[in-house]
């Protein structure tokens, strides 16, 4: 207790005046002190924010004083204002008084410097967080932690809504494992509606897209189990693609789509010019490369097919008569060829030398391993012993497997040039010198040291023309202007070695129409052609690739060309009417 001479006036808190030491009239102070508990104490108030003070106040009334206010009040902004005796008295208040509002129907907290709402149990509105069983942060403010989460209807409907303020944000639903991203649904950067994975939370695919404009809804990764698994993994069919290839394996070879669908981007969808078909594809300008269909064919390699198109060169005004071919440029067409694993096959991947008309195809005497720098073969009497050129001084390994497991005999990626040199071949003891160790690289990927056995097959290398020119092969069109029909065949397995030219390269099981257009239009004019401009076009429709059933195969068993197939296919003479069986050749025939 503080000494007698030393005690306060008034109590700490509630500021209650205190009855001194020999005062008289003690009864003042004690109802002047009563008259403040009432003020105060269960603190009710009229208003909080009414400007100016009414004009006939009840005895005793309460109110906090609003910022601003005028009158009596002003001045007093957030004071307690009661009225007692025919007169305002002003409570200064404290921190952590609360009062009740009688006009606002609330419960109002004075924070040191003005009164704020206090949050009630049946009034959860503008809530800065919300933490259920776990704690919310400033970016996740609701956050709750259950088994489960019910939102309900109340007599209808109910719908969750997620809303963005514009185009480019992101209102979505995101799921995660551990934290981490695994899927998320919703509007993210645009308004098309999307689902996407991610394995990692880092990288997503979209497994599902919605386009907001029309609906109509594209899967970017795929989609399985549409179609039994037995009918593969590839893309669905419409009718429209199916009635695009009619009995052919082209897709859209007439341009029936409508588009330039399955063309090469160089080419431009033209349902003008046609030779009476629904639309052509034409290609302006200058020679670049070649240019191929994006699908793939399935062919049976062991049967003749007949691949065609109709073309046609754009005619251009002017004098060209100092050309022998005017404004005509050659024009290449034909087949690029790939294995089941849909790799291009190139000429090296099965040539093979021949040495004075003897095959290099034979076998390992010995093991070869890394490492080796002698090569023992059963037989070298085909193998180049001249300083011929580099791709003729290399091996050929006759074991590669698709990704089937399945080996090839006569087609291979194990194939490594300029191995050895001019008198490394010793014919009597058939063995090979080689140049440098032989390499891993070229090792058996079926024995874990790499090693080839003894008995594998092997041949000293070659190369060649990598294109299948079946159909156009520097062909130009007798006229500018003029529709013609060209058509070429191919079939049969070429086992020879020396890239046949109607003949499919072992390891076949997929074609690509191709197109080398306006091969001799160079800038400044090249090999006697001119140069007739960057826009100068040529036209290729109906291009078609079908089986010839008459056609007939024989192999060809002696000669350079022991191993690869002759074929015949039938030839029609309109005048006589006779059909027979001829070589085949390139047609050139005008419409």
């Amino acid at each position: 207790m503080p000494d007698i001479a030393d005690f306060p006036n008034s109590s700490t808190h509630l500021q209650l005046p205190y009855i001194q030491p020999n005062q008289a009239q003690k009864h003042v102070t004690h109802n002047e002190g009563m008259l403040r508990l009432d003020a105060i104490v269960q603190l009710s108030v009229v208003s909080a924010d009414i400007a100016a003070p009414p004009s006939t106040p009840a005895e005793g009334a309460r109110h906090i004083v609003p910022a601003g206010a005028s009158g009596v009040w002003s001045g007093q902004d957030a004071m307690l204002a009661v009225f007692q005796g025919g007169g305002w008295t002003y409570l200064n208040p404290k921190s952590g008084w609360t009062a009740w509002v009688v006009d606002q129907g609330k419960h109002v907290v004075f924070d040191g410097a003005v009164w704020r709402a206090v949050q009630e149990a049946n009034d959860h509105q503008n809530l800065q967080r919300v933490g259920i069983r776990t704690s919310a942060d400033d970016t996740n403010r609701l956050a709750v932690a259950s088994d489960a989460t019910l939102l309900t209807h109340e007599g209808g409907g109910h719908q969750v809504k997620v809303n963005k303020a514009a185009t480019g944000d992101t209102a979505s639903l995101l799921f995660q494992t551990d934290w981490q991203a695994r899927a998320e649904m919703g509007t993210a950067g645009s308004d098309d509606f999307e689902i996407k994975v991610s394995a990692d939370g880092a990288t997503f695919n979209t497994a599902l897209r919605a386009d907001a404009a029309t609906g109509r809804v594209e899967f970017p990764a795929g989609v399985d189990g549409i179609a039994p698994s037995a009918f593969g993994t590839g893309p669905l069919l419409t009718v429209d693609y199916v009635t695009s290839r009619g009995l052919d394996l082209v897709t859209n070879g007439t341009g029936i789509l409508g588009n330039g669908y399955n063309f090469p981007s160089a080419f431009m969808h033209d349902p003008l010019t046609t030779p009476n078909l629904p639309a052509s594809f034409s290609y302006a300008g200058y020679y670049s490369s070649e240019v191929a269909t994006s699908e793939y064919l399935a062919v049976d390699p062991n049967q003749v097919w007949r691949l065609g198109c109709y073309l046609m060169q754009e005619k251009l005004s002017g004098d060209w008569s100092a050309y022998g071919s005017r404004e005509r440029h050659t024009q290449y067409m034909g087949l690029l060829c790939y294995d089941l694993d849909r790799q291009p096959i190139n000429a090296f991947h099965h040539m093979r030398y021949r040495k004075n008309g003897i095959d290099s195809l034979t076998t390992l005497a010995a093991p070869l391993a890394p490492g080796d720098t002698i090569l023992r073969l059963v037989d070298s009497s085909g193998w180049n012993s001249s300083a011929a050129p580099f791709y003729q001084r290399g091996l050929i390994i006759l074991g590669y497997r698709n990704d089937a497991g399945g080996l090839y005999t006569h087609y291979s990626r194990h194939i490594q040039f300029d191995m050895f040199g001019a008198g490394a071949i010793d014919g009597a003891a058939h063995t090979v010198t080689l140049s440098s160790p032989f390499p891993a690289s070229m090792g058996n990927p079926d024995d874990p040291d790499g090693i080839w056995p003894a008995g594998t097959r092997i041949a000293n290398s070659d190369s060649g023309g990598n294109f299948k020119y079946v159909c156009l092969h520097g062909t130009r069109m007798p006229k500018a202007g003029q529709w013609y029909r060209a058509t070429g065949y191919i079939g049969g397995i070429d086992l020879s070695g020396s890239n046949a030219e109607f003949n499919f390269p072992p390891g076949t099981a997929y074609v690509r129409p191709f197109w080398i257009p306006n091969h001799s239009n160079r800038p400044g004019g090249s090999g006697g052609s001119p140069d007739t401009g960057a826009d100068h076009r040529v036209w290729f429709a109906g291009t078609s690739v079908t089986p010839e059933p008459l056609a007939r195969l024989s192999a060809v068993a002696t000669g350079s060309a022991s191993g690869s197939m002759a074929i015949k296919v039938p030839m029609a003479d309109f005048a006589t009417g006779a059909i027979s069986l001829q070589p085949p050749v390139r047609s050139l025939v005008e419409l």
